[in-house]
């Protein structure tokens, strides 16, 4: 009788499976579309492995995650491992066009807008 009733509850369970929905996405690391409940999920972004430190801005002892994420938003900072190489790369470019012949014009250009600016307020 138990027998009977598992291969009952197994035959639904196989009906119900044949009539769920599945949902499909696109798998960047193997380039093709997959099931979603196959994929691989990647939070590296939020897990930092942290070693005890000592705040530079108030001299705090930060010991864990939630600590570091109170202090940060705090104090108005980020943590670096947040920022990916590709974005710190694109912001040294930025800063470094500051430092060509256009830059050092567009620097000037600005400095002469706010002059003349100040200047036509003080009339």
């Amino acid at each position: 009788m138990v027998v009977r009733l598992w291969r009952l509850l197994a035959v639904a369970l196989v009906a119900v499976a044949d009539r769920v929905k599945k949902t499909y996405v696109y798998d960047s690391v193997l380039k093709k579309v997959v099931e979603k409940s196959t994929t691989r999920r990647n939070n590296s972004h939020s897990v930092h492995i942290l070693s005890p430190f000592t705040s530079p801005i108030d001299g705090t002892r930060i010991r864990d995650g939630a600590q570091l994420a109170a202090h940060n938003k705090k104090h108005g900072v980020t943590d670096m491992r947040d920022y990916s190489p590709e974005f710190l790369e694109r912001k040294q470019n930025e800063r470094m066009s500051l430092f060509n012949q256009r830059g050092k014009k567009d620097r000037l250009n600005d400095l002469n807008r706010a002059y003349e600016t100040q200047r036509e307020l003080e009339r």
